[in-house]
């Protein structure tokens, strides 16, 4: 299968312009949650560890991106 310079783009834009500000987006949930004195030490332990989940899965994301606007295609990446 040929990988084009557009498809890597495209994938590239998705992953910066979509999926990494959804992760942020869940970040920002899962703090205030973690955060939140209402809720009981289980839950905010839990969203505590989702909110660092979710800004590692930002960064991998936006490193994705740039592999691909760099014409490298990550090791075990799947153009399906």
């Amino acid at each position: 299968m040929r990988i084009t310079r557009a498809r890597m783009t495209s994938d590239a834009d998705y992953w910066q312009n979509v999926a990494a500000p959804e992760a942020a987006a869940a970040a920002a949930e899962n703090e205030t949650l973690a955060t939140d004195s209402a809720g009981d030490t289980y839950v905010r332990q839990c969203a505590a560890r989702r909110a660092e989940l979710a800004h590692e899965n930002r960064r991998e994301y936006l490193a994705l991106a740039e592999q691909l606007r760099a014409g490298e295609i990550p090791d075990g990446y799947r153009f399906d």
